[in-house]
């Protein structure tokens, strides 16, 4: 299958998602982060989801879009409130006809930068050798690299 005209690389953390699309030629052609700046993972969550799904519903053209999967974190409340966001997102994205497809953090870092177990440094170092020194954050950067992914495994 061709790559589409669009990319989609997501990164959710329990306070945003991050979202990265890359154009047909493999550029960063938007950034967008859907976040609160509530103080609990209660308060944040319905923001989160509420924002997203309003942004999801104008995509017109159909994009193939990368997620990362929930990784274990020591602390229970934590890895269930990635979790839940990933969960969600994923929830939005397919009742609005899309087909998003699960990354584990270590595959795409491996398939993308060399290195599986690479570390943020890397991740930024990378992110900013190929697209430039556009993000301002590292989630952004990891959103693209997710998105590279993608890109290079198309089903």
């Amino acid at each position: 299958m061709a790559t589409r005209v669009r990319t989609i690389g997501l990164d959710c953390s329990s306070f945003a998602i991050h979202v990265v699309e890359l154009n047909a030629r493999g550029k960063v052609s938007e950034q967008q982060k859907f976040g609160s700046k509530r103080k609990t993972f209660d308060e944040r969550f319905p923001e989160i989801v509420t924002s997203f799904q309003a942004w999801v519903s104008k995509i017109e053209v159909q994009p193939d879009i990368g997620i990362e999967a929930a990784i274990y974190i020591q602390n229970a409340r934590a890895t269930i409130s990635i979790s839940s966001v990933i969960g969600a997102a994923k929830a939005i994205l397919l009742a609005a006809g899309f087909d998003p497809v699960e990354v584990n953090n270590k595959s795409w870092k491996k398939d993308i930068l060399g290195k599986g177990n690479a570390s943020k440094e890397d991740i930024m170092s990378y992110a900013k050798n190929r697209w430039g020194n556009i993000f301002e954050e590292q989630d952004f950067a990891d959103a693209a690299c997710i998105a590279a992914w993608r890109r290079e495994h198309d089903k």
